[in-house]
């Protein structure tokens, strides 16, 4: 055991430790930095369908072009929760481009798009810009897109 001081602010604290346990407790703060971020992402878009298949992809974009007045498009992500969906779309012409839809995009018109950077910190801001901006969205849909365009864009 070791005798460990600290000061805090106004007084001294003297500690008994365990160098042993300081170790241990070490080993699991680490593996915890590397499995819970993990987790978080996962928690964050639990439910939310993140899968785009080829054939979707491409039967969709069509109607994302005409609505976007573009000539072509390129559906690069899809975020799917109870009836919405959120597209992340090339236009090729402009920048990319996340385009909200209430219902099928086939059948429907999109309700707000967001384009541009968000940093880290403005998690809470996107999610609110959100639920503002597409009425109606499921709130864990706009919890994952928040998430998302913070912490989560580039992978």
């Amino acid at each position: 055991k070791t005798l460990k001081s600290h000061w805090l602010g106004n007084e001294w604290v003297f500690v008994m430790v365990n160098t042993k346990t300081i170790l241990v407790l070490s080993v699991i703060a680490l593996a915890c930095a590397v499995t819970c971020l993990p987790a978080r992402a996962q928690n964050t878009c639990s439910g939310v369908d993140r899968t785009l298949s080829k054939e979707r992809a491409e039967a969709f974009e069509p109607s994302v072009a005409r609505q976007l007045r573009a000539k072509q498009v390129d559906i690069m992500q899809s975020f799917r929760f109870r009836g919405w969906s959120i597209l992340y779309v090339d236009p090729h012409q402009s920048e990319e481009v996340f385009v909200f839809y209430s219902s099928n995009p086939m059948r429907t018109n999109y309700v707000t798009l967001w384009s541009g950077a968000a940093r880290e910190d403005e998690q809470d801001q996107i999610r609110a810009w959100t639920i503002k901006n597409a009425p109606g969205i499921p709130h864990a849909l706009a919890n994952c897109f928040a998430w998302h365009v913070t912490r989560d864009r580039d992978k």
